[in-house]
């Protein structure tokens, strides 16, 4: 109670009011982002829980960056947003055209193609193609 107290002043920001087709509407804004906060909370215990350790910093950059998003899944308004009045998953990932997803995979390995740092100094040279015909 002596911290909520000490705080108090800091914890909540005045009223929002917001206009709705209702009409207008007071909202109380978050001091934080309270879900991101349990969801990282949530990976950190279940990390510590599987490995041990108490840094999140190798999990987190082996990580694919959509990860958390699979969390989501489990808040029914997120599921309803994803399935576009579809029945599920299934079906809505049935409606996505797969040469689509091929050409953006093309592209991604394209762009994110990594070479060795002494590589770049090889690319730069003119005409390299032609120098390594006339070579083999």
């Amino acid at each position: 109670m002596k911290q909520i107290d000490k705080y108090w002043g800091k914890l909540f920001a005045d009223p929002i009011e917001v206009e709705t087709p209702t009409g207008k509407l007071m909202t109380q804004p978050q001091r934080t982002n309270n879900l991101m906060e349990k969801s990282f909370r949530f990976l950190k215990r279940d990390r510590r829980k599987k490995n041990g350790q108490h840094s999140l910093t190798k999990t987190l950059k082996g990580m694919l960056a959509d990860t958390p998003l699979v969390r989501n899944l489990s808040n029914p308004d997120y599921v309803k947003i994803l399935l576009k009045g579809k029945e599920t998953l299934a079906s809505r990932f049935a409606d996505i055209d797969i040469q689509q997803v091929r050409e953006e995979k093309k592209e991604n390995e394209r762009r994110w193609r990594k070479y060795p740092k002494r590589m770049c100094k090889i690319f730069i040279i003119p005409l390299l193609l032609e120098k390594m015909m006339k070579i083999a």
